[in-house]
């Protein structure tokens, strides 16, 4: 079976309550954010051998996006996304790219509207 970084995992929603934002009530108070992450690696190996040790799996990664969202206060929704597809790419080797979207669905923006996010997509 040939390699393939076509081979995807990936987390839906995952929802934070952060502190980020341009606001100081935003840092102060604090608000609800939901990210999504996918990753590409070859999967092959994991899957001929059943072996969880040579995958990325979704625990690892649910738990470094706590990790990076809870480690700094970013002021923009593009950092965060930032610090965290360059968080899965340095610590985990087996992943050729990673795409992050990062949803504020309370932005401070004064009107009606159901969600504002960004995505980012990065590469080795």
């Amino acid at each position: 079976m040939a390699a393939s970084t076509a081979d995807r995992i990936f987390l839906r929603g995952i929802e934070l309550h952060a502190h980020h934002g341009l606001y100081e009530e935003e840092a102060r108070l604090g608000q609800r954010f939901v990210i999504d992450v996918d990753w590409w690696l070859d999967a092959a190996p994991a899957a001929i051998h059943d072996d969880y040790e040579e995958t990325v799996g979704y625990d690892k990664v649910f738990a470094l996006v706590h990790e990076v969202s809870a480690g700094h206060r970013f002021q923009i929704i593009e950092a965060l996304a930032e610090a965290i597809a360059g968080a899965v790419l340095a610590r985990y080797p087996r992943v050729d790219k990673v795409r992050v979207e990062v949803h504020k669905p309370a932005a401070p923006i004064p009107g009606i509207f159901r969600d504002v996010g960004v995505e980012i997509i990065r590469t080795r």
